[in-house]
This record gives C-alpha cells, structure tokens and sequence, in this order.
C-alpha cells in the first residue's frame, strides 16, 4: 500500500538556503470576469459561467462564451460532484513552494455540468485507492484571507 510520506521542508530549506519567501505558493489573480467564480468559492460556493444566448458553460470563466463569443452569462450554482478524468501522482519535480505537500495528486475532474476543471485531488492518502472514473466532491482550501480554492475529494461510500 503506498501511504503518503511528508518531505521535512525545514530540513530541506536549511540545506538549500531557503527564505520563506522562496516557499511562498503563486496565488490565483482574479479578473473581472472571473471574480464571481472566486467570491463564490470562498463562500464555498462552487460556480460555473453560463452564457445567457447559447448555454455554453465555461470554466475557468472566459471574457466571452468560448462557443458563440457572446458577452452576456448567468452564474449557475453547480453540483459540486464530478468523476475523475485523468491524474498524476507528483513525487518530485515542482517548484520549491510545493515541495512540503509532496507527493501530491492533480487531476482532471468532469463535473457533472458537462465541463473539466484541474486542481488537486485530496483527502485520499492512500493512492492506490485512486482510478480514472472515481466520484469526487468538491472541497474548499481557504489558502488566504483572499483566495479559496476548489478541491475535490473520493465520495466516501
């Protein structure tokens, strides 16, 4: 069974001669468009734009509707459930601010509204339990007072 083993980061930036701002993780930078999909997520709210002409759903938001360009959208609640597409399991090779949750899963979840959002897959130490074609929940990281991110967790049975 694979389980999970924690880097020692303070060990590893000691070696290293890293600042805490070398581990400081990239935050996403809302746009205008897309600030409703990040109000609602620290709310945890899960969110997806609709086009009001054509109904497209789109995620990440876009400017326009990615199928008939049209600017006029209504945010829908979504479902908050998906399955998992794709994944990766990342044991080394990220920038210094993701060592201290190596190893870690990303995926690729389709949500039950028909569109595809990546991010981190979590709650699921043991990754041998993990398959293509899992149902997922989101989760919500409250990463700073700012920015809360959707996660998706395995649907417990």
């Amino acid at each position: 069974m694979a389980e999970k083993q924690h880097i020692d980061i303070e060990t590893i930036k000691a070696m290293m001669n890293l600042t805490d701002e070398d581990l400081e993780k990239p935050l996403p930078l809302p746009t205008k468009w897309s600030q409703p999909f990040w109000d609602a997520a620290k709310q945890h709210r899960l969110v997806l734009r609709k086009c009001s002409k054509c109904g497209n759903i789109d995620h990440p938001p876009y400017l326009y509707c990615t199928n008939c360009h049209a600017d006029e959208h209504e945010w829908i609640e979504a479902s908050g459930r998906g399955t998992l597409f794709a994944y990766a399991i990342n044991h080394f090779g990220v920038p210094f601010p993701f060592w201290a949750d190596l190893p870690y899963v990303l995926g690729m979840v389709d949500l039950e509204e028909g569109v595809r959002m990546i991010s981190n897959i979590v709650e699921c130490d043991d990754f041998e339990t993990i398959e293509n074609g899992m149902e997922l929940e989101v989760v919500f990281d409250d990463v700073s007072e700012e920015i809360t991110l959707p996660k998706w967790r395995p649907v417990k049975k």
